[in-house]
C-alpha cells in the first residue's frame, strides 16, 4: 500500500477460528454474518504468543478461508512469530472482507458480505448456519483517521459500503464530509447512524450492471470541494475508480498521502483479450463480496521467485529457447513504466479512448502516441476495436495505487533505478564518479550526489519511507532500541525515528541525535550513545566507507543496529538480485547482506552479533543485524 497521511499501526498476522453466532440480511443484496470464539481472546499459539483480536480502521480487512463444500479439511499452514506461512492451496480459498464492527463484550466481530450470483464466499456466506466454523488470519495493519483533516471525501460501491458504514458509525461527532455511496437498488439503500456532520449521496445503478457504472466519476467531478485539507477515500471495481484517483490527484490536485483509492475487485471481461506473448495474464477476481480486494496475492503469501517451487522446469529445447526469449525482452519493462508514467490506462478507464483523445489529455503529438498504443496491445495491455482503446485485465493492474508507485518514472527514486541500462560501464570501472539518471548534479559518489541535489535526495528518503512504513514501528521496539537512554539515529528515516522515538516516549528525558550527512561523512565526531540505529544509511556506499562507519559507530555506541535491504537470498529471490544489481548500477557499489556485516562487525571487535527478522519476514527492509560491543 502507498504511505498514507493516516496513522499506521501494525499488527502480527495470526490464524484463528471462529463460530458463526449470528445471520442478518441487512438489505436484499446484503448479508451480515457475526463471528465469536475464545481465539478472539489473547492466548498462545504454540510456542508463539497469540494478542487479542483487534480492529481500529473503519476500512481494516481480515482473509477468510472458505472452508471446503464437502466438509473436508484443509491444512492452512503454520504459524510464525509475526506471520502466517500460508499453504497455497488454502491461500486460493482465501478472500478479504471488511471487519464491520466488533464488540469486545461478547469476543465477536461482523462482516457485510454482498450477494451474487456465485463465487467463493458469497456461496458460503449464504449457505452458512449458525454453529459453523471458519477460520481467519487479520487484520495485519490498522490505519486511524489522518490528523490536521477539515474535510473527508468517501466515495464507495457496494462492495466498499461496510467500510464507509464503519466511518459513520465511528466519526467523532462534528466530523465533516461528504459520502457518495453506488447501490444496485434503492432498497439497498441503508439506515447508517452518525455523529458526522456529513452529506450522503446514494446512487442507483438500476440495470447498469456492476463495476460498468460511471456514476462515482461523475459525482465526484461535480462536487465542489470545500476550502481547507481534504482526504479522500474511495473504493470499488478497479477500472471504475481510476479516473477517481486521476481527477483527485492531477485535476483536483490533493496530495498523494491524502489520496487512497482501492481496487476492491476487477470485472472480467465478456471477450478475452488477445493473448500475449510478452506480459503474462493476471488472474481476476470477479467481484467476490465486500472489502474483498483482488490482484496482487496477499503479502502474507509467500511469491514464488523465477526458478522456485511453482515454476516448471523446461523440459525441451524449444521450452528453453522461449524462456531466454522472454528474459531478453526490453519492451515490457519500457512501455508499462511508460504507460504508467503518463497514466494511459487510467485516461482510457475514464472514457478518453482514442488516439487523437489520448494524446490532448497528454500534449503529445497524436502520432508520437499511436506507437506507444500500439506497443501496449502487442503486450496485452490494450485491446483495440476500430479507433477506441480498452484495458485488458492485465492493463487494469496498472491503475492500481501499488503499480503507479512502483512505476512511476516521474518519481527521481524510481528513474534512478534506470541506471541498470549503464551496468556494462560500472562493471568496466567507467563511472567510478556516477552520475544518476534523475539529476545532472556532478559529484565523486552517489551520497554526495545526494547531498547536493535535495529533491533526489527527498525523492530517495520517500521511497525508503514507503518500504518502511510496516516495520518502522517494529524496528523502534528492538530492545537496544526500546531500552537506549541515548540514541543516535542516522539515514533514509532519521527525522521519521526521531520523531516516532519521541511520541513513544516524550517524558523519559531519552536524548535522540541525528549525526545527518555530516557525521556519515566524518565531518563531525560520532556522539557517545547507548545505541546507534541506522536505518538506510549504509547502501551505497564503499566496502572501504562503510567499514570505516562502523569502526567510529562501535568506538561510540554501545549496541549498532543495522537495516538495510539485505539481498543474501538474491540468488534464489528475483527482488533480491533487482535490488543488489540496481544498487551496483545507481551507486557503483555493490548492495550489502547482514552475513557480510555480521563478518566486518566481528572483525572490528564487537563481542556479540545476531540477525533479527524484522515483522512479517518480507519486504526491502526484513531484517536487522544487532551488534553489541560488551
Amino acid at each position: 500500500m502507498p504511505r498514507t497521511s493516516r496513522p499506521l499501526q501494525v499488527l502480527p498476522i495470526i490464524l484463528r477460528e471462529v463460530e458463526v453466532t449470528g445471520i442478518v440480511d441487512i438489505t436484499p443484496n446484503m448479508r451480515r454474518l457475526t463471528v465469536a470464539g475464545d481465539q478472539l481472546a489473547a492466548g498462545g499459539v504454540g510456542e508463539a504468543a497469540r494478542p487479542a483480536f483487534r480492529s481500529e480502521g473503519f476500512d481494516d480487512h481480515v482473509k477468510l478461508v472458505i472452508p471446503p463444500p464437502d466438509g473436508s479439511s484443509l491444512d492452512i499452514g503454520e504459524q510464525e512469530e509475526f506471520r502466517f506461512n500460508w499453504n497455497r492451496e488454502a491461500l486460493n480459498r482465501a478472500r478479504d472482507y471488511t471487519v464491520r464492527s466488533v464488540d469486545h463484550e461478547t469476543n465477536s466481530f461482523s462482516i457485510d458480505i454482498v450477494r451474487h450470483d456465485s463465487g467463493l464466499a458469497s456461496d458460503w456466506a449464504f449457505g452458512v448456519a449458525v454453529g459453523d466454523r471458519i477460520s481467519f488470519a487479520g487484520p495485519k495493519t490498522c490505519a486511524g483517521l489522518a490528523d490536521g483533516i477539515d474535510f473527508h471525501l468517501l466515495v464507495a460501491d457496494e462492495t466498499a459500503l461496510p467500510a464507509v458504514g464503519r466511518w459513520l458509525e465511528e466519526a467523532p461527532a462534528g466530523t465533516r464530509g461528504h459520502i457518495i455511496i453506488e447501490v444496485p437498488t434503492s432498497d439497498d439503500i441503508q439506515d447508517i447512524p452518525t455523529e458526522a456532520d456529513v452529506e450522503i449521496d446514494w446512487l442507483i445503478r438500476g440495470s447498469t450492471a456492476p463495476g460498468e457504472s460511471r456514476l462515482m466519476f461523475d459525482a465526484v467531478k461535480n462536487l465542489d470541494l470545500p476550502e481547507g485539507r481534504t482526504f479522500a477515500w474511495c473504493a470499488g471495481e478497479t477500472l471504475t475508480i481510476a479516473p477517481i484517483r486521476r481527477y483527485l490527484r492531477r485535476e483536483i490536485g490533493l496530495p498523494k498521502a491524502d489520496v487512497e483509492v482501492v481496487g476492491y475487485w476487477r470485472k472480467m471481461p465478456t471477450r478475452p483479450a488477445a493473448p500475449s506473448a510478452a506480459v503474462a495474464s493476471t488472474p481476476e477476481a470477479t467481484l467476490e463480496g465486500s472489502g474483498a480486494e483482488s490482484g496482487p496475492a496477499d503479502d502474507s503469501a509467500p511469491s514464488a521467485a523465477a526458478g522456485s517451487e511453482g515454476s516448471a522446469e523446461p523440459d525441451g529445447t524449444l521450452e528453453v529457447l522461449h524462456q531466454v526469449h522472454e528474459m531478453t525482452e526490453l519492451l515490457p519493462a519500457i512501455i508499462t513504466r511508460t504507460a504508467v508514467t503518463l497514466g494511459i490506462n487510467d485516461l482510457i478507464a475514464g472514457g478518453v479512448a482514442t488516439a487523437e483523445a489520448i494524446a490532448a489529455e497528454l500534449d503529445i503529438d497524436a502520432d508520437r502516441v499511436r506507437p506507444v498504443l500500439t506497443a501496449m496491445c502487442s503486450l496485452g495491455l490494450l485491446a483495440r476495436e476500430e479507433e477506441n482503446y480498452r484495458n485488458t485485465p492485465t492493463g487494469a493492474v496498472l491503475t492500481g495505487d501499488g503499480a503507479s508507485d512502483g512505476l512511476d518514472l516521474s518519481d527521481a527514486a524510481l528513474l534512478d533505478l534506470f541506471s541498470l541500462v549503464d551496468l556494462i560501464d560500472v562493471l568496466r570501472g567507467g563511472f567510478a564518479s556516477r552520475t544518476s539518471r534523475a539529476s545532472t548534479i556532478q559529484a565523486p559518489t552517489w551520497h554526495a550526489q545526494r547531498d547536493a541535489d535535495s529533491e533526489l535526495d527527498s525523492a530517495h528518503r520517500r521511497r525508503s519511507l514507503d518500504h518502511l512504513q510496516y516495520v518502522l514501528d517494529l524496528i523502534l521496539d528492538l530492545e537496544p532500541v526500546a531500552s537506549a537512554e541515548s540514541l543516535a539515529v542516522v539515514g533514509d528515516v532519521d527525522a521519521e525515528a526521531a520523531a516516532a522515538l519521541t511520541r513513544k516516549a516524550s517524558h523519559s528525558g531519552r536524548t535522540i541525535h541525528t549525526p545527518g550527512a555530516q557525521g556519515l561523512s566524518g565531518r563531525r565526531p560520532w556522539p557517545d550513545v547507548d545505541c546507534t540505529l541506522v536505518i538506510a544509511g549504509l547502501t551505497g556506499r564503499s566496502r572501504t566507507e562503510v567499514t570505516s562507519l562502523l569502526d567510529r559507530m562501535l568506538a561510540a555506541s554501545r549496541t549498532l543496529v543495522i537495516v538495510e535491504p539485505f539481498t543474501d537470498d538474491a540468488e534464489t529471490d528475483d527482488h533480491q538480485a533487482e535490488e543488489l544489481i540496481t544498487v551496483l548500477a545507481t551507486t557503483g557499489n555493490p548492495s550489502l547482506t547482514s552475513g557480510g556485516l555480521v563478518t566486518d562487525l566481528h572483525k572490528l571487535g564487537a563481542a556479540h552479533v545476531q540477525v533479527r527478522d524484522i515483522g512479517w519476514g518480507f519486504g526491502r527492509f526484513r531484517s536487522a543485524v544487532i551488534a553489541a560491543c560488551s
